[in-house]
């Protein structure tokens, strides 16, 4: 059954207003007039006219999808105070977006229903809340958290979500088709107050198409999917959501222009990001003695061709350790300052584009190796003409 829900360009939570009414929840503005917004509860409604498009959502069912599960705050405005969406990734931690934990009011999170209108379920509450350490607005990247709740949650068989990570490339590419999932609105004012589980399909897209809203699009850190009508996409209250590819959680609904007629936009999981939430699950930050581990800021750059650009590698773990890179478009080179570092010192990167290079992303990956050891992280240049 076909549920209308529209656009609009606010991070999937459910808000009020498409302005900072969140801590630290800045919107940029777009040319000629769009801004980006996290689909949580607080985003600003759009106004509804004629020639509005639905987002083409069908009912789904917690049996068919145990893992999700709904998130909710003391004084939200929607039924329940339900806010955000939610995959339960172990007994107590669900992955959900890290722009979720700004909005006001105690936070819980509500499992086992189709509706979180139609009573019962199992509630728990929120005991941390836990972000990206390199997460510092939606639009900036790095949208991505992993909850602590107090309570074990009943997923029938520990049938919990597969969180995407750096080792399962390819997940992300435009062409493939992801299936989303969220409890958030399904009409713009809210009229039904329709807080059921809904599903709906995503294609992904070139990641060009995401940008001109907001802060732009990151290749690196987010995945564009939809359409630019947004005849399909998320709401308010779909945030922290799960986009699935062949069975694995590979990005969290982050944002959308602030009209919802447009694309809609994911956290990237089958990178770092995806690799932090692995370690949250195994409980620890940092690698294993003799594991190398990469941190790049920033994780991407445009230049022109004949240009140039850097990034600063910082390592944890291994010894000396040697660094290089691949991927480059031809005409393109990649060297280090200094080309070996010992665990804890960092390097620039120095990356010269060729003057024929085409204009396009490319994703570089950097490799250090140590004593048989590596460890990468990706680094997409942009060459713009």
């Amino acid at each position: 059954m076909n549920i209308t829900r529209r656009a609009s360009l606010i991070a999937l939570t459910v808000t009020a207003l498409a302005v900072p009414l969140l801590p630290g929840l800045a919107l940029a503005e777009q040319e000629p007039g769009g801004r980006a917004v996290a689909p949580t509860d607080l985003a600003q409604t759009p106004p509804a006219g004629p020639g509005t498009l639905s987002i083409g959502g069908q009912r789904a069912s917690v049996k068919d999808y145990p893992f999700m599960i709904g998130g909710l705050r003391e004084g939200g405005p929607r039924p329940q105070g339900q806010t955000c969406t939610g995959s339960v990734i172990a007994p107590r931690k669900i992955l959900s977006a890290a722009h979720c934990a700004d909005a006001a009011g105690a936070k819980s999170f509500l499992y086992g229903l189709d509706d979180l209108n139609a009573g019962g379920g199992f509630r728990t509450k929120v005991l941390e809340y836990k972000k990206h350490p390199k997460y510092v607005n939606f639009d900036q990247g790095y949208d991505v958290a992993v909850v602590t709740v107090a309570d074990d949650i009943p997923v029938p068989g520990g049938a919990y979500a597969k969180v995407a990570t750096s080792a399962d490339t390819g997940l992300h590419a435009p062409g493939k088709t992801g299936l989303g999932l969220g409890y958030g609105k399904k009409d713009h004012n809210d009229n039904t107050r329709n807080v059921e589980l809904h599903k709906f399909e995503l294609p992904i897209v070139e990641g060009s198409n995401c940008n001109g809203v907001g802060a732009g699009f990151r290749e690196a850190t987010m995945i564009c999917s939809g359409y630019p009508d947004g005849r399909i996409t998320i709401l308010q209250g779909d945030s922290g959501g799960p986009l699935t590819v062949d069975g694995k959680v590979v990005g969290v609904a982050s944002w959308s222009r602030s009209d919802f007629r447009w694309y809609s936009v994911y956290g990237r999981l089958n990178n770092d990001m995806g690799d932090w939430v692995k370690l949250q699950l195994e409980g620890g930050e940092e690698p294993p003695p003799g594991d190398i581990k990469l941190a790049l800021s920033p994780d991407s750059g445009s230049a022109r061709p004949g240009g140039f650009l850097q990034t600063k590698v910082t390592v944890t773990g291994g010894g000396q350790t040697t660094l290089t890179a691949t991927g480059a478009p031809a005409g393109t080179s990649v060297f280090f300052s200094p080309a070996t570092v010992s665990s804890g010192g960092t390097s620039t990167a120095f990356v010269w584009t060729g003057f024929n290079t085409p204009a396009g992303s490319y994703p570089l990956k950097i490799t250090g190796t140590s004593n048989g050891k590596t460890g990468s992280a990706e680094f997409v240049l942009t060459v713009t003409r």
